[in-house]
């Protein structure tokens, strides 16, 4: 296929009118030269089988990417709807990282896996975790679809999330059914580093969440300990825990 300088931003690029998907003539035309599917014809049968199959799961995303049911349908008809692009990413992945909460639906209701992983080890839960799409985590949760993190890695997300000040992605996490008081690999949980960082709107959203204050690190010290440490007004936060 000859590539075009315009032709990638043309296909990221859908015209919307009356929350209908569109083209513009470049375009079709573009996509015409492409399903004459010229580029193929020194190809043998066997070869064009395989380069269409390997093709058919990025347009599957596109269409995803674009909320075109109508083209994702025709697609999903010649392909399996659990297979992955070349970054392993399959639609269901991408209706969880885009928020389309109406993909996701109809994906599922085609037999779309929650447990795969794309080639950066994400699974569509944590895409969403990611992108902070409530409704969506919740969605997949009622399905058991899988987080699929060492416990630590969570515990180091969580303590990111209170250095960032991100309330959202702490939503989301919660969201998730994820153990607040998971800690990184020297036993400080999200508490620990909000009570340091002196974060009392963190630590009161920690605790509303689930998150407890008497878990120990490596070194023996608990986040109650820390608030000791001239803390008074997060320290009153732990009187029902202490």
């Amino acid at each position: 296929m000859d590539s075009t300088q315009d032709g990638p931003d043309i296909v990221t690029k859908p015209i919307i009118i009356l929350g209908t998907v569109t083209r513009d003539r470049r375009f079709l035309h573009w996509i015409g030269q492409v399903l004459k599917l010229k580029w193929l014809k020194n190809k043998s049968q066997e070869e064009v089988k395989v380069m269409i199959g390997e093709l058919l799961p990025s347009f599957a995303c596109g269409c995803v990417e674009n909320n075109d049911f109508l083209s994702l349908q025709e697609i999903l008809e010649r392909m399996d709807v659990n297979c992955g692009d070349y970054d392993g990413t399959t639609p269901l992945h991408k209706a969880c990282e885009k928020g389309r909460l109406d993909m996701v639906k109809y994906l599922m209701g085609k037999g779309a896996s929650t447990q795969l992983k794309d080639r950066f080890g994400y699974t569509p839960l944590h895409l969403a975790i990611k992108n902070r799409h409530f409704d969506i985590i919740r969605i997949l949760r009622l399905k058991g679809a899988p987080l699929s993190l060492e416990l630590v890695r969570i515990g180091l997300e969580l303590i990111k999330v209170v250095q960032n000040k991100d309330y959202q992605l702490l939503q989301a996490w919660y969201l998730s059914g994820v153990n607040l008081d998971q800690s990184d690999y020297n036993g400080r949980t999200a508490l620990h580093i909000a009570v340091r960082l002196r974060e009392r709107t963190m630590v009161s959203k920690l605790l509303e969440y689930g998150a407890t204050p008497l878990e120990s690190d490596i070194w023996g010290w608990t986040a109650v300990d820390e608030a000791q440490n001239n803390l008074p007004s997060i320290l009153k936060l732990f009187h029902p825990f202490t």
